[in-house]
């Protein structure tokens, strides 16, 4: 396993401690779940089940912005909310 350094200011480290021991994990650990989520490959129409697959025919398109929204949205509420 290799060791990675990484610079943040003082308020985001205390601010991910605090997230840590809320999750009862590591800091460590859940940089090593962040990079794992980034570098997965993207999921494919095809790797979805059939209900998923037709249920997305149903709503609307959603540009790259919109996307990227609703994502940064998610991950403040999932992962900065306590």
């Amino acid at each position: 396993m290799n060791n990675v350094m990484v610079q943040v200011d003082d308020d985001l480290f205390a601010r991910a401690l605090q997230i840590a021991e809320a999750r009862q994990t590591t800091v460590s650990a859940m940089v090593e779940h962040l990079l794992r989520v980034v570098a997965a490959p993207p999921l494919r129409h095809s790797d979805l089940p059939p209900l998923t697959r037709q249920a997305l025919g149903m709503l609307p398109s959603m540009s790259d912005e919109q996307v990227k929204q609703v994502l940064d949205e998610e991950r403040v509420r999932k992962y900065v909310s306590i």
